[in-house]
């Protein structure tokens, strides 16, 4: 009797930051052409898709732990790449954008089989960006300029507490802070600008926004605040290293492509500052944007912004007085960074971290993962990463190196945090 297509994925709901320990698929004629597809919908609308095809082995079984694909989205023998290679559908040869997870609601993923161009079997599975078991806890608050998510476990506290920050995007970033959560931890998505009260754009935010959601996080029973990291990327991987060297009470900082120095604002018109602290402006080094860019915007064309920060460096009057002081930092850093981020010089700041922190011989390790290959590391794990968001280019290189060290350095931030708080 003819056997039915079997597809076993393990586990069918996951967390979102949790690899697949299987995928295999049985009950396949031998040796016959196989094509796996994953498809799923961002928080924007837009389909994405992953595809690989495989040779059905002898006994009519596919297993991604164990055979390469011979073409598709991916090349590794990796359960998990059926998520991280998706691209835009319909969109072959495009650049990469971002997925866009705005929410925790969960992703359901579609995996289907094709033998010889015929579905014969489906299957969906879910990822969850919040705990599925009720332990996770979500407070909102939108008070007197403090605005955030607090995100904390079900269980007898107080917690140690992550506060993330978003980039340059602005807002608030819950999918993170719940992932953080249902590793133990109170994690804080706190807004800084581009969100109801607070400012709209990127300039001369001041820094005390941190101080009314550290006075509101004393006031709660569920956190512990002698416990307290700050985890951000891209602007805010600067922000988070910048709030580090002027807080003591911060006790641990994650910084994914940020910056060792303070930049200008964004926004157009005059240069302006990015931060202020007690109504003054922080020095900052002002961006030379070259003009074959300033053309290529009005072209509304995409660009590698990581010539106007070199640039930029290179003509700064005071860089010592734009340095953030990493050293004055009460605790452990952690730093991811590709030598591709075609945004700014990531890998370039974060050798220039390390080597103040040594200078300066900062009593607390540092932990510095630089990739090789990798771009603007903004994206999350087990998610595709992207190529470009909006007019930026993010990487020059296969975008499938950002995705994996996103994938590598998250698992790695927990360790650290586990360690260190």
């Amino acid at each position: 009797m003819e056997q039915k297509c079997r597809i076993d994925i393990q586990p069918v709901d996951s967390p979102a930051d949790q690899p697949l320990t299987c995928v295999k698929i049985s009950g396949l004629p031998a040796n016959q052409n196989v094509e796996i597809t994953a498809e799923t919908v961002d928080d924007a609308g837009s389909v994405w898709l992953s595809r690989a095809v495989y040779t059905s082995s002898e006994s009519g079984t596919v297993d991604l732990s164990e055979q390469t694909p011979e073409s598709g989205t991916f090349s590794e023998k990796d359960p998990s790449a059926i998520l991280w290679s998706m691209r835009p559908a319909g969109a072959t040869g495009n650049p990469v954008p971002l997925f866009a997870k705005k929410t925790t609601a969960p992703l359901k993923v579609k995996v289907a089989v094709n033998v010889n161009r015929l579905q014969s079997a489906e299957l969906t599975i879910k990822r969850y960006f919040i705990s599925q078991k009720n332990d996770v806890i979500r407070e909102e608050v939108n008070l007197d300029g403090l605005v955030g998510t607090l995100f904390y476990p079900d269980t007898e506290g107080p917690h140690p507490v992550v506060i993330c920050l978003s980039g340059s995007g602005g807002g608030i970033d819950e999918p993170r802070a719940s992932l953080i959560a249902s590793r133990g931890y109170a994690a804080f998505a706190l807004g800084y600008f581009g969100l109801d009260s607070l400012p709209q754009e990127l300039i001369d935010i001041p820094l005390e926004f941190l101080e009314r959601g550290l006075s509101w996080l004393r006031k709660h029973d569920s956190v512990d605040c002698g416990r307290i990291a700050v985890y951000g990327y891209s602007k805010g991987g600067e922000l988070s290293l910048l709030l580090g060297s002027l807080y003591p009470e911060i006790k641990a900082v994650v910084a994914f492509s940020g910056s060792s120095y303070v930049w200008q604002g964004m926004h157009y018109g005059r240069p302006a500052g990015s931060w202020t602290r007690n109504g003054k402006e922080l020095p900052y080094i002002p961006m030379k944007v070259p003009f074959h860019t300033i053309v290529a915007l009005i072209r509304r064309k995409k660009v590698a912004f990581r010539e106007t920060y070199e640039r930029g460096l290179a003509g700064a009057h005071d860089i010592e007085a734009a340095t953030i002081r990493v050293e004055n930092i009460n605790g452990p850093v952690f730093l991811v960074a590709g030598t591709d981020d075609q945004v700014w010089p990531a890998a370039v700041f974060a050798d220039a971290i390390s080597e103040r922190l040594n200078k300066h011989k900062h009593k607390f390790p540092c932990e510095c993962m630089k990739v090789q290959g990798a771009g603007h590391l903004v994206g999350m794990p087990f998610l595709p990463g992207a190529e470009t968001a909006g007019n930026l280019v993010f990487t020059s290189s296969d975008i499938n190196k950002s995705t994996l060290a996103v994938i590598k350095a998250w698992e790695s931030m927990i360790v650290f945090l586990d360690r260190n708080l």
